[in-house]
């Protein structure tokens, strides 16, 4: 299978790439020898789902490492093919684990623990992102974890550079002031996943797998990062060194010198953005941004939606619509006050196309 060319954020902080979901799909294509070429998109917006990794194999878009990993899959690359029923089973639930848990750590660690965020985290981001979006994608990145942590009852809210700088009195500070309980969570899903690998050399066994390339894109977020506070780190070195040594050893196999590094490649001119989106049917854009709000107001007058979501699910997602439309407003005004494109008013009948994105997430030329 040649010709794929995957869109992801940078390396950095030490890692193969700043977002796990990115090193993913990366681990995933050199586990399988796959010929790709890499687009360093460091824009969400690159992608029309608004998140990467993006890939495009021939005339086709596929965006998020679920969809990306089941279409690789359906072209018969598969790298759980040599797994019995039980083992694809085990799997499963593990996977669950680890893109939830690791994930939700990581966030903590990024973004509750202000110090980590305002000198490592967002420094990093704004070297990655071109202008305006240093100033907003740190910004909105924290925002989407915060409401992400609310399901554990983690609140980012302030700057914690005033902790002791010795480790011991730092964590029982950490303890006082109750956020002890995600440091409980991290380590309880290390040991799930230690008992997991056990002395083996990959989790399922003497090869890797899917679920190889899934907790390594994670644990690598956790573990390489040079950040002010590298607590992830302390307790995988310390406490779970196997996992540590996991990760080395599926860096060295698989992201080392001798695998060489990724081939770079400029964006296809066809690339389906938001930005593409809103330039070539400015109309359907906004009209698919008041179908979601409308939406989000009947979901949010109805019973049952309540009992669902959260107060900071439904806050979070009601800012999230305001802001996107007042942003778009914004930006549809500056790039017609300059120039940038016009407006022609047409007739209400007119039949925009919007076929190049289907219902199931594929996008084709």
């Amino acid at each position: 299978m040649t010709n794929i060319q995957l869109y992801m954020w940078s390396p950095a902080l030490g890692a193969p790439s700043i977002d796990p979901k990115c090193v993913v799909i990366e681990s995933y294509l050199r586990v399988l020898k796959l010929e790709y070429t890499v687009v360093l998109a460091n824009d969400p917006q690159t992608s029309p789902t608004g998140e990467l990794p993006l890939i495009k194999h021939g005339a086709t878009w596929i965006a998020g490492v679920d969809r990306i990993l089941a279409y690789l899959v359906k072209q018969g690359l598969d790298a759980n093919e040599s797994l019995s029923p039980k083992e694809k089973a085990d799997y499963q639930a593990y996977n669950a684990l680890a893109q939830e848990k690791l994930y939700d750590c990581m966030l903590f660690t990024w973004y509750a623990d202000m110090t980590n965020f305002v000198k490592s985290i967002r420094p990093t981001y704004a070297q990655l992102l071109s202008f305006p979006s240093r100033y907003l994608v740190p910004i909105q990145l924290k925002k989407n974890a915060k409401a992400r942590l609310a399901k554990y009852d983690v609140e980012i809210t302030s700057d914690d550079s005033t902790l002791p700088e010795n480790e011991k009195d730092e964590m029982l500070e950490l303890q006082r002031t109750g956020w002890h309980h995600m440091y409980r969570l991290v380590r309880e899903t290390y040991r799930v996943l230690d008992d997991k690998l056990g002395e083996k050399n990959y989790m399922m066994g003497d090869s890797a797998t899917t679920l190889d390339c899934i907790v390594f894109g994670y644990l690598s977020l956790h573990y390489y990062p040079d950040l002010a506070h590298k607590r992830l780190q302390h307790i995988l070195k310390e406490e779970y060194p196997r996992l540590a040594k996991f990760c080395d050893r599926f860096k060295d196999a698989y992201f080392s010198s001798e695998n060489g590094l990724a081939t770079l490649s400029e964006p296809a001119s066809d690339i389906p953005s938001l930005w593409r989106t809103l330039v070539n049917n400015p109309r359907g854009f906004l009209t698919t941004i008041k179908d979601d709000a409308m939406a989000y107001m009947s979901s949010a007058d109805n019973d049952n939606s309540k009992k669902k979501r959260s107060e900071a699910q439904l806050d979070f997602e009601r800012k999230r619509i305001w802001s996107i439309a007042g942003g778009v407003t914004f930006l549809l005004a500056y790039i017609i006050y300059n120039g940038i494109v016009s407006v022609e008013v047409v007739d209400d009948d007119y039949d925009y196309d919007d076929d190049y994105e289907n219902d199931d997430g594929y996008v084709y030329e």
